[in-house]
């Protein structure tokens, strides 16, 4: 990688230039950067920075004039095809920034929503999925484009190019502004092209923030974070790799550290399936780990993106299921406190309802009532249901394993890595238990591919609640009719291998932690976008689970009853909306 410093002194330190030579040393030492061209400022250089040229690696120029400058970073940037970091001042050269940015494959600007001094660019941006997109760079937030909520960022003088045809379109942009006035926006010739570049194609930001512990750290995307914590990929600060940085303070820290401490204790045998610790760092406020960043889809986006058939996820499934017994759950045997059910299941249910009704207290009536439409069917609520089963004694022997063992925990589809090209996959986000039933796993599995949970959290479901009832639908028959035969050739196998190891209620156990999972998710999804789809549909789905578990529950006193793994949705409960 190459890089231009546009200049070595700013109106942060007109008086002194920027070293440029110390601030890019490391990177030139260990071969990431190849050459540096600076073009330096009218009060020449210090010095120190003189003597220490590395010729042929760190080229000097002073331009006579600012236009000149303009012209030189224009032909800078039509030299070469490879990635080109463009800074705007030797003060913008951060640590780790160069590093960072050396990662990357595409052109990213660098942003920031805290600056440690005033910053007089603005960024427009736009928050879509995982990623923040460059809209613009203003002079100020009030020519923020219409229609944009983001909250405003600021371009801190570091733009990585790559590619020819960004390398091109920026030096005609710039080219045809050189000795001109500003533009409209006020901006200098070179903040203009980026204006232009970004409102011509897709730039993606990397942010520049701080950790939990305070320490800068530069963000490339950020990743579903669940259980009160953070996740996201964090871009190299110095030596190493990317990583998957978790972090937490508050209510998710003690998970976090629970985490942490199951994942390190694991013998090679289990660690082969999970992503690896690279470091980890617990404080009595907060806690952070990072992982090895593997670039692989999850199963959940395999299947939904189309790549790979109903036979092929099934047989993933199969596999994953099959490591957890044979590598995982041998470990760590426990003897089953007599209030499992209670404390795992029951209670969990009661206190994710509490948190959601006070988190959403509009749709309070919905988390408290006794009964509940569901797509028209008239069910009882989750709170009645759970206070019966927990002062059945019956029912609480069935449902109470007879030991417990390691678990992962949370293995739900998107929970898992998987590698084709090698036939491999890898489990990320385990919940970090010591000791639960086997079906607590199961139960996830099943969320994923009977409660159709990847549909209702991949958006593709609709919904619709009053002060009575949730109406809710899928919008794929395709993909539930997918997912169905993958939940029918995984449970034939189950069936076939004795994974139930005789035990006649084992599906009443995975269909309760099936119903529990989907019953206390809600806290997690909360969008404050006053359609709260993704809540509304796990608890609606939920309480059909809980309603038919509770009825199975009383029928099996009468004798045995069919293992029911597929109980499907109410009324009208599929909606064609695909295209074509």
């Amino acid at each position: 990688m190459e890089a231009i410093v546009c200049s070595t002194t700013c109106q942060w330190h007109s008086k002194a230039p920027g070293g440029v030579v110390d601030r890019v040393r490391g990177a030139v030492l260990d071969g990431t950067l190849s050459r540096v061209s600076v073009l330096a400022s009218d009060v020449g250089e210090t010095g120190e920075e003189a003597a220490s040229r590395w010729p042929g690696v760190v080229e000097w120029t002073i331009p006579a004039r600012e236009q000149q400058r303009d012209w030189l970073l224009a032909a800078g940037l039509r030299r070469g095809t490879g990635n080109l970091l463009v800074l705007d001042c030797a003060c913008d050269i951060r640590r780790g920034t160069v590093e960072a940015f050396a990662d990357l494959a595409a052109t990213t600007a660098l942003v920031t929503g805290r600056p440690g001094r005033p910053v007089p660019i603005t960024a427009a941006t736009r928050r879509e999925g995982r990623h923040l997109w460059l809209e613009g760079v203003l002079r100020t937030e009030g020519q923020m484009p219409a229609g944009n909520s983001q909250a405003p960022m600021h371009y801190i003088g570091a733009l990585l190019v790559s590619g020819e045809a960004d390398r091109r379109f920026l030096a005609d942009a710039l080219e045809s502004r050189c000795g001109g006035p500003r533009d409209a926006a006020g901006l200098s010739p070179w903040h203009a092209a980026i204006d232009a570049l970004a409102r011509r194609t897709r730039v993606p930001c990397a942010v520049l923030g701080h950790d939990v512990h305070g320490e800068e750290a530069v963000i490339e995307e950020w990743l579903g974070g669940g259980s009160h914590a953070q996740t996201y990929v964090r871009l190299p600060s110095g030596y190493g790799n990317r990583t998957v940085r978790k972090e937490a303070t508050g209510a998710g820290l003690g998970k976090l550290n629970e985490e942490i401490s199951w994942l390190s204790g694991l013998d090679p045998t289990a660690g082969r399936h999970f992503a690896g610790i690279v470091s980890s760092r617990v404080e009595p406020h907060n806690a952070s780990m990072d992982l090895a960043f593997h670039h692989l889809p999850t199963l959940r986006g395999l299947i939904l993106s189309g790549e790979i058939d109903s036979e092929e996820a099934a047989l993933w499934a199969r596999r994953i299921l099959a490591a957890l017994r044979r590598d995982v759950y041998p470990a760590g045997y426990r003897a089953v406190p007599v209030d499992y059910v209670l404390r795992t299941h029951l209670s969990r249910i009661e206190t994710r309802l509490a948190e959601t009704a006070v988190a959403l207290p509009g749709l309070r009536a919905l988390w408290n009532a006794d009964s509940l439409l569901v797509n028209g069917v008239r069910l009882r609520g989750a709170g009645a249901l759970v206070a019966e089963i927990a002062q059945d004694g019956q029912a609480l022997r069935m449902l109470t394993p007879e030991r417990l063992v390691r678990t992962h925990g949370d293995p739900h589809f998107d929970n898992v890595l998987i590698d084709r090209r090698n036939h491999r996959f890898l489990l990320i986000d385990p919940r970090g238990n010591a000791g639960y039933d086997p079906a607590y796993d199961l139960g996830k599995v099943w969320h994923s591919v009977n409660s159709l949970y990847d549909l209702i959290h991949g958006g593709h479901v609709e919904v619709a609640a009053g002060g009575d009832g949730i109406d809710y639908a899928f919008t794929s028959p395709t993909l539930v009719e997918f997912y169905r035969r993958v939940r029918d050739r995984v449970h034939a196998w189950l069936t076939a291998t004795g994974w139930h190891q005789d035990d006649p209620h084992w599906m009443l156990k995975v269909r309760l932690a099936e119903a529990a999972h989907m019953c206390s998710v809600m806290p997690f999804h909360i969008a404050r976008d006053q359609r709260e789809t993704v809540v509304l549909a796990c608890y609606a789905r939920g309480l059909e689970l809980l309603n038919e578990l509770h009825r199975d529950l009383l029928a099996v006193r009468l004798g045995p009853i069919r293992s029911e793994v597929w109980s499907g949705p109410r009324r009208a409960a599929v909606m064609d909306r695909s295209v074509g």
